[in-house]
C-alpha cells in the first residue's frame, strides 16, 4: 500500500526529461532527486541506498542518454551499465516496488550506419543478433551507446524476471526531434513515465516503445496496457534530422 502521496526517487531529475517531469507532476508525487548536478552519482552505490530510504519506486533516467564524441566503451559500461546496477542493487536493498528504467529505441538499432529492421516491435531482435560486422558502417560510440543500453536493459530484466521487484523498461525515441524518422514528444514521454508509475498490476518486467504515431514503431502494446495516448506533435525544421530511410548512412 502507498501512502496518499507516492514517494519516488528520480535519478537524472535534473536533466532534460527528469525536470520537465518534476515541473508537470511534482504536485502528483512526492519526488526525491539524485542528480550528479546536485553530487550524486549513480556510480556510488551508498549514496543511491541513502537516498532511496522509504521510497516506493524509482525512476532511473540518469545515463549518457546519447553517442558522444570523445566517450570510450568504458565509459559506456561504467555509467549505463553498472551505474543501473548500482540503482538495482539500492532498489532491491530498499524493497522498492517498481522501478520505470529509461531504456532507448537505439535498443532496435536506431543510430547512424546500422540498418536496423523495420516494423518494430518490443520483440525485435537486438543489432548482435541479425548483423554482422561488414554490415555496420557506424562509429565506435555509436554502438557503444547502443550496447550499453541493450546490456542496462537486460539488468533491469534479470531483476524483473527473477521477482526480485518490478520493473518496466520505456524505449524512449529521440526527444523532441525527429532522427532517423523516430521521435517522441516531452509531453509525450513524461506521461509515459507516469503511467508506468501509476500501473496498478504487477510488472515483473515490462518493455514498451514510448514514442509518437511513426510508421515503422508499433505502440499498441503501450497504449493497451499503459493507456499511452501521444499527442501529435507538431516539430519545427529545425528538429526534423532525418528519415528513417538513412538508417544506413
Amino acid at each position: 500500500m502507498y501512502n496518499e502521496i507516492m514517494k519516488i526517487l528520480i535519478t537524472g531529475d535534473k536533466g532534460y526529461l527528469g525536470s520537465e517531469f518534476v515541473k508537470k507532476y511534482k504536485a502528483s508525487f512526492e519526488i526525491v532527486g539524485f542528480d550528479i548536478k546536485d553530487g550524486f552519482d549513480i556510480q556510488d552505490f551508498e549514496q543511491l541506498s541513502e537516498k532511496m530510504k522509504g521510497c516506493d519506486q524509482v525512476v532511473h533516467l540518469a545515463a549518457i542518454p546519447k553517442p558522444v564524441e570523445g566517450k570510450s566503451f568504458d565509459d559506456y559500461l561504467n555509467t549505463n551499465v553498472l551505474g543501473t546496477h548500482n540503482v538495482l542493487k539500492a532498489a532491491q536493498e530498499n524493497k522498492i516496488k517498481r522501478v520505470v528504467y529509461a531504456s532507448s529505441t537505439t535498443i532496435y538499432g536506431i543510430e547512424k550506419g546500422i540498418l536496423f529492421d523495420v516494423p518494430i516491435t518490443e520483440n525485435q531482435k537486438f543489432v548482435s543478433q541479425y548483423l554482422s560486422a561488414d554490415k555496420l558502417s557506424c562509429r565506435d560510440v555509436d554502438l557503444s551507446y547502443h550496447m550499453s543500453k541493450v546490456m542496462a536493459e537486460q539488468v533491469v530484466a534479470w531483476y524483473g524476471l527473477n521477482k526480485k521487484f518490478e520493473t518496466v523498461a520505456l524505449r524512449f525515441g529521440p526527444i523532441n526531434k525527429v532522427f532517423l524518422g523516430t521521435s517522441v514528444s516531452i509531453n509525450n514521454a513524461i506521461q509515459a513515465i507516469k503511467f508506468a508509475l501509476e500501473y496498478p498490476k504487477e510488472f515483473w518486467y515490462e518493455a514498451f516503445s514510448i514514442v509518437d504515431e511513426v510508421p515503422h514503431i508499433d505502440i499498441s502494446k503501450a497504449k493497451t496496457i499503459l493507456g499511452y495516448a501521444p499527442e501529435k506533435p507538431n516539430y519545427s525544421p529545425e528538429q526534423i534530422h532525418s528519415g528513417v530511410e538513412e538508417r544506413k548512412q
